[in-house]
């Protein structure tokens, strides 16, 4: 199991190190395999607003930027990626910033045209290839100058610790806190209160369990006005993402954010296609 160490510390933040955090979980028989960055080293690298973009006068695949950093005035980055716009937000990294493999940037001329710093994409900044050809864009309300190692939450660490079956308790960063919290001096608190949900008969939908002896108890309920188009927020798709998950839509991101964060598995329905009761069943011969 892949674990946030800022998630963990959320729950429960022992005056403990990376190392020391993870010798005193494998002590208490929860195995840790290892503790790795979620991100490279990197310095001077901010969240910038990209103003305009032009074609460059001598170079058909450059563009020339003016990026606002929340300095007095805006930068000057000769840049190549195919995705970069006016009005987005991408990583740029500062004249003298240092990227990860000791990479500095300085002031330059591109074919006759002055640079000062560079937009960067997911590897130049450390974090892993996100698929994305081109810039790492963040979100649209990213407070512009803000460090990006400070915005994106990068100074953390990946525990994956090896669970056996028979601590299916610690499978959740809940269950893990519990354990640190019984084997240090630190509190443990929950980071979100949970509201009692407004019910109605409104909108309903029957359940049906045929194999009680397996599942005596199955829970479920109707979720409406749910926008399934809007996108996943970025703190819960970086927590997914170090849990070892994929973001794919909000709607199963939020089943995995409860999985991973309290361990409780959920599945949603689309509504619209359920036909009957929801059967809670052993399969039947030949079916998968």
């Amino acid at each position: 199991m892949k674990i946030s160490e800022k998630w963990l510390r959320e729950w429960t933040n022992p005056n403990w190190d990376t190392n020391t955090l993870s010798e005193e979980l494998s002590l208490a028989g929860l195995e840790v395999d290892g503790a790795e960055p979620v991100a490279g080293a990197f310095t001077l690298v901010v969240v910038g607003h990209v103003l305009s973009v032009e074609k460059h006068p001598d170079a058909d695949k450059l563009n020339v930027t003016q990026v606002d950093v929340g300095a007095d005035e805006p930068v000057q980055i000769v840049c190549g990626a195919k995705n970069v716009v006016a009005g987005m937000k991408a990583c740029c990294a500062q004249v003298g910033a240092v990227l990860p493999g000791d990479f500095k940037i300085k002031k330059a001329k591109l074919r006759g045209v002055p640079s000062n710093g560079m937009l960067c994409g997911a590897t130049e900044v450390g974090l892993p290839d996100n698929g994305v050809d081109g810039l790492f864009v963040l979100p649209a309300d990213a407070p512009i100058g803000m460090d990006v190692r400070e915005y994106l939450s990068l100074d953390d660490c990946v525990i994956e610790i090896d669970l056996t079956p028979n601590r299916a308790d610690c499978f959740s960063v809940e269950g893990i806190a519990r354990d640190v919290y019984a084997i240090s001096d630190s509190e443990l608190t929950q980071p979100f209160d949970i509201k009692e949900m407004a019910g109605s008969d409104a909108c309903s939908q029957s359940i049906k369990i045929t194999e009680k002896s397996a599942c005596p108890k199955y829970l479920g309920c109707v979720v409406t006005d749910f926008d399934t188009s809007a996108e996943t927020p970025l703190w819960m798709a970086q927590k997914l993402q170090r849990s070892g998950l994929r973001p794919l839509s909000l709607v199963v991101d939020v089943t995995n954010y409860v999985l991973m964060e309290l361990g409780q598995p959920m599945h949603a329905f689309d509504l619209d296609k359920l036909q009957g009761a929801v059967n809670v069943r052993m399969a039947t011969d030949g079916e998968k």
